[in-house]
């Protein structure tokens, strides 16, 4: 459920390095392009690319979006391009619309506040001696230029285009991100970064989540005390209403580069911040009052509100997800509402719960249609066959019942928590144990986010866009998984650069490399040991950096970047790249912890066996099975590799490991000088058993985030111990790692580690 969360893979949040473009041979520019476009052929020379090339703009649609490419080229190059109007010339990047450029399949999509298949939407891509790009319409030619920008190689005076031509289109016509801006505070810039991301990776629609339990984001002129009683989640900063301007420039930012807003008000669960603020409007029994009149005059001048400002999308999200409506329909005006209203095609009114929501359903909808959005919805709506042609569920649950809606008539959108299936294996017709078909009506797929901090966002939520969308765009592409990692690797860290344009690097005694503390948190976390040293760099000349080192953003008022910063102790850090005054890109946030981290066992001397499964049997079923590693029978050891933290245990990347339901060992040994008690730390995601010299002495069978730390008080033998780890994955993501340390929690002196 969306009020616990796992622990994600130790990929999300990581940061992602700022690397200088790289001067390599075709193939690595071939490696740069992500998703993997539908045909593309490559000519034998290179496009130059120099300072006397322009942005050539032949149809005013595009006059928005030539700023853009020509920012994204300077933050890349450092060349400021002139952008013009007229035919191009050699050298030159010239954006076309072109209505006729069909694709070469069918795919299922919005046109005109309804869902249609239609060959629309495609984009060709010719370089020559200059770069042609042309899209059926603004957004195809937006996704025109990202691959266009991705293709950018060279170095400082020398940079080229390879020769290449490009057909390309979606899958389907809706791919999409979300972020969950009504849990925790996020700042106007960091949605700008998302944005950038999910320009650079295809992402169509950015959704965005400003309403829930905890906070309210969205300005109101017509219930200003909206936003005004909310409160923190996760140990975060508490949401903030962001201003009217503030939203009017994200709708413009976005829409610029092909991305559209998508709201998404929580209706009529996880309203407790609406309600606080409007009881009589917006409260209930368990949820909204949703046989209230007040109710709809109050959703339907918060709609107006929003659609006023996000006008591009297509869609609204009206939430629905874990609302108790059980108790809706008691109160005497519900009695009043109830027979004023009917479920259509059903001779009598209202009689139940269950139809009051069915009918909210339906005002919503019509509400919507009527301001030019279809409506989207989490699944936990009343499954009722007469909202199929109202209502867009997102399938997101662990439990496989996209069938069921598409069985019912229904559109899904695909978008699991988890994939359940190996990533080369799944896509968007892969929905929590439902396999589709091609014929469904599967409208996309997206990534469900939930409570995480403005940090990871920033520092690993915008990155990660790139692995689904490949599987989205193009969920019959092939995957090789190395050459696909190392093609992701590329443009996530080009991404990065347009989206956050300031380098930080660190120097000093950390003893480890970076990582976070907590998914949710994201802050960042270094080893012990003295001071730590920050560089901040950015690729063009101009401009200014300026910081600042607490939770404040920064501004042109805030200290100009001119050395190296030194820290001796936990510090923030947010810095942003400026000229002429005008921020460029979001700010780059860290928030740094520095911790003990003596005593983690490296992931390289672990040694790790699996994954075992049986049949039939569950994670939870698993964690009493003993397999071999168990019983001190053979096994096929294989050495472990950092993800993220130096001491982590991805065990979802290690190559066959990845799905649901099985378990892996981990075994190590360790050195204690002389016969003593001790401590051994262990956190898993999710189940685990642990065993210290052959003999049990720890295990917990449940679900959790490896984040969690269990403390097991043992007794250590002089000279070599061994410790043997059973890991037991329920579903999603799996990971563990261990810590072993003195009695007294302290440094365990004399203590060495081998993978044994």
């Amino acid at each position: 459920m969306r009020t616990w969360l796992k622990a994600v893979s130790a990929a999300t949040c990581v940061a992602v390095c700022l690397a200088g473009l790289t001067a390599g041979a075709a193939e690595e520019l071939k490696a740069a392009i992500t998703p993997t476009p539908k045909s593309i052929t490559y000519g034998k020379g290179n496009m130059q690319l120099t300072p006397t090339s322009r942005i050539v703009v032949t149809d005013p649609r595009l006059d928005k979006h030539a700023p853009v490419v020509a920012e994204e080229i300077w933050l890349l190059t450092g060349m400021k391009l002139k952008i013009v109007k007229g035919e191009g010339g050699k050298g030159d990047i010239i954006l076309k619309i072109n209505p006729k450029i069909q694709a070469d399949k069918e795919l299922l999509a919005a046109q005109n506040v309804k869902l249609v298949r239609t060959r629309d939407m495609a984009h060709t891509i010719s370089v020559t001696d200059r770069a042609v790009v042309a899209g059926w319409d603004f957004r195809a030619a937006c996704e025109g230029t990202a691959t266009l920008i991705q293709s950018i190689a060279g170095k400082k005076g020398k940079y080229y285009i390879r020769q290449m031509e490009v057909k390309d289109w979606p899958h389907a016509g809706y791919t999409g991100t979300m972020v969950d801006a009504g849990r925790q505070w996020i700042p106007a810039d960091a949605l700008k970064a998302l944005a950038v991301s999910c320009r650079m990776f295809k992402v169509r629609y950015l959704r965005l989540h400003f309403s829930d339990d905890q906070g309210y984001g969205m300005p109101s002129k017509a219930f200003p005390k909206l936003g005004t009683q909310n409160q923190d989640c996760m140990g975060g900063f508490g949401v903030k209403r962001w201003t009217w301007e503030e939203m009017e420039d994200l709708e413009a930012f976005a829409a610029a580069r092909g991305v559209s807003v998508v709201p998404e008000l929580e209706t009529p669960g996880h309203h407790s911040a609406m309600g606080r603020c409007y009881r009589d409007v917006f409260h209930g029994p368990g949820c909204m009052d949703m046989a209230s009149e007040e109710l709809y005059k109050g959703l339907e001048t918060v709609v107006d509100e929003v659609c006023s400002i996000f006008k591009t999308t297509p869609y609204f999200s009206i939430g629905c997800d874990e609302a108790n409506w059980n108790g809706v329909g008691a109160g005497p005006m519900a009695l009043v509402y109830k027979r004023r209203h009917a479920v259509p095609m059903d001779p009598h009114p209202i009689r139940n719960a269950w139809e009051i929501y069915v009918v909210h359903m339906l005002r919503m909808s019509k509400m919507l249609k009527e301001r030019g959005k279809l409506t989207l919805a989490w699944e936990n709506f009343p499954n009722d066959r007469r909202l199929k042609d109202h209502i867009i569920p997102f399938i997101w649950y662990p439990h496989a019942v996209a069938h069921q809606y598409q069985q019912q008539g229904f559109t899904t959108i695909t978008v699991p928590w988890s994939l359940g299936v190996p990533f080369e294996k799944w896509n968007i017709y892969h929905c929590n144990g439902s396999t589709l078909a091609r014929t469904d009506r599967v409208l996309g797929a997206g990534r469900p986010m939930w409570q995480m901090s403005r940090l990871c966002i920033v520092n690993g939520w915008m990155q990660n866009l790139s692995a689904r969308q490949e599987r989205t765009w193009g969920p019959d592409t092939p995957i090789e998984m190395k050459e696909f990692n190392a093609r992701q690797a590329a443009a996530r860290t080009r991404a990065t650069r347009l989206a956050t344009p300031v380098k930080v690097e660190l120097a000093g005694k950390m003893g480890v490399a970076l990582g976070q503390d907590h998914m949710l948190a994201g802050r960042d976390i270094f080893g012990s040991a003295g001071d730590v040293t920050v560089t901040l760099s950015a690729l063009p000349s101009e401009g200014k950096i300026h910081y600042t080192t607490n939770f404040t953003d920064p501004t042109p008022q805030s200290p100009v970047y001119t050395k190296p910063i030194t820290f001796k102790n936990n510090f923030v850090l947010n810095a942003a790249l400026f000229l002429d005054g005008r921020q460029v890109g979001c700010a780059s946030r860290h928030e740094y912890i520095l911790k003990d981290i003596i005593g983690y066992v490296p992931a390289g001397d672990w040694l790790i066996a699996g994954p075992y499964t049986e049949a039939g049997k569950s994670g939870a079923q698993l964690f009493d099975v003993e397999f071999p590693p168990e019983k001190g029978g053979d096994a096929k050891w294989i050495r472990g590799e950092p993800a993220g933290l130096p001491w982590m245990i991805a065990l979802s990347y290690i190559p066959g490991y990845g799905g649901d339901n099985r378990v892996a060992y981990m075994r190590c040994k360790f050195w204690s000088p002389k016969a003593q008690r001790g401590l051994v730390y262990v956190g898993s995601d999710d189940g685990i058993k642990v065993f210290v010299n052959g003999k049990f002495v720890h295990g917990v069978n449940r679900g959790r985030g490896v984040a969690e730390e269990d403390q097991i008080g043992v007794d250590m033998k002089e000279g070599w111990n061994d410790l043997l780890l059973k890991v037991v994955n329920f579903g999603g993501h799996w990971a563990a790692k261990g810590r072993i340390r003195a009695a007294n929690g302290g440094r365990l002196e004399g203590l060495r580690i081998k993978a044994e």
